[in-house]
């Protein structure tokens, strides 16, 4: 049972410093092996694996994230990070209906998050460009409002 109540949903991406694009299991020994912590930061994530989106699943719902400190957003929202740069190109729609179908609805659902709730991560640590600069999250408020 989920005893955790959530007032967001915070998107990420994967992009890393080096702009290379990591996939769910490299974060995640990244976040274990180098970061030292129990899990990867995020609570969920989507990744297209074998050209079908799929989620990938992280921390427990009960525990706080590791993906924004400030604010205390770790605290506050649930970590979902997307495998891609989307500071270069825009996601997929399907894509972006997948996230919001298989992931993003249902967290809203669970918790009663509000769609204004659905947030970028570089709008609480604002030296990220997270989830990318072509990243359109009010498409995925849209999408997730339409299907509410």
């Amino acid at each position: 049972m989920i005893t955790k109540n959530w007032d967001y949903i915070m998107i990420h991406h994967s992009l890393t410093k080096d702009q290379q694009v990591v996939d769910w299991k490299a974060i995640k020994k990244y976040h274990i092996e180098v970061r030292g912590w129990r899990n990867i930061g995020y609570h969920y994530g989507v990744e297209k694996v074998n050209g079908v989106y799929q989620v990938m699943l992280g921390r427990d719902l009960n525990i706080p994230g590791a993906h924004c400190k400030e604010e205390n957003m770790n605290r506050r929202s649930v970590g979902v990070c997307v495998v891609g740069n989307y500071d270069k190109k825009k996601p997929p729609l399907a894509l972006l209906k997948f996230l919001a179908c298989a992931v993003v609805l249902p967290l809203m659902r669970q918790f009663r998050i509000s769609v204004c709730n659905i947030v970028k991560h570089r709008e609480y640590a604002t030296y990220k460009s997270c989830p990318g600069a072509m990243f359109d999250v009010q498409l995925l408020r849209q999408i997730c409002f339409e299907r509410w």
